[in-house]
């Protein structure tokens, strides 16, 4: 098993469940700002829901593949290491567990926007989770980017989870996130040198500090 074969995957399965939800170009391709009446207006929160079709497309792969077994998740704080993250109104909650021991699982749950309760999704990992990301983080017509930007952004947050490369460490002076490709994201004033030793040590299982990590699903 490797990135291609579940990337494969997950195209043909959403090839089904994204039928009934067109995609959409970048609007502001070209443009260098947005118009200001944009950023108060959401003129197609409908459209949205190409995101939770793009996770069921994940959710049948990764099942399909062998990957990982889906639970219903309890709506409640306890799921949340942190607390319930602010995302609006939210749904359907279910736990993506990868069915081996030593790898992290995916919590997905629905949220809405714009008076709809499923045109979003808010991920976490680990149990209890901690906050991966909001898709869309914000739904106004001025931070519309096309729906491939948007698709995209999740697939990246699906597979540094699934590929072991997802690394969360909680410190005094903030978070610090690992990514795939090296990449990495904190909050608070951290240098590069820090946040690199962060990781390694986290990785390397000597951390001191709260961490969320594992090895990749296969």
């Amino acid at each position: 098993m490797d990135v291609e074969a579940v990337r494969t995957a997950v195209e043909a399965e959403f090839a089904v469940t994204g039928a009934s939800t067109p995609s959409w170009p970048d609007p502001h391709r070209g443009q260098d700002e947005p118009d200001e009446a944009e950023y108060s207006r959401v003129s197609d929160p409908a459209k949205y829901r190409i995101i939770g079709a793009r996770v069921e497309a994940w959710i049948r792969a990764l099942t399909a593949l062998r990957l990982a077994t889906v639970t219903a998740a309890e709506a409640r704080r306890s799921v949340w290491r942190d607390g319930t993250p602010d995302s609006g109104d939210m749904g359907q909650m279910r736990w993506i567990r990868p069915n081996r021991h030593d790898a992290i699982a995916l919590l997905v749950c629905t949220s809405g926007f714009g008076g709809l309760t499923d045109n979003g999704v808010l991920l976490g990992a680990g149990t209890p989770a901690v906050e991966i990301a909001l898709l869309p983080d914000c739904g106004c017509d001025a931070c519309d980017s096309g729906s491939a930007d948007l698709m995209d952004g999740l697939d990246d947050h699906v597979l540094d989870v699934i590929t072991g490369a997802f690394t969360h460490v909680t410190t005094p002076r903030g978070t610090v996130r690992g990514e795939r490709d090296g990449c990495w994201s904190a909050s608070g004033a951290w240098g590069c040198a820090d946040v690199e030793r962060v990781l390694a040590d986290a990785r390397a299982k000597r951390s001191d500090y709260p961490v969320v990590s594992g090895t990749a699903w296969w």
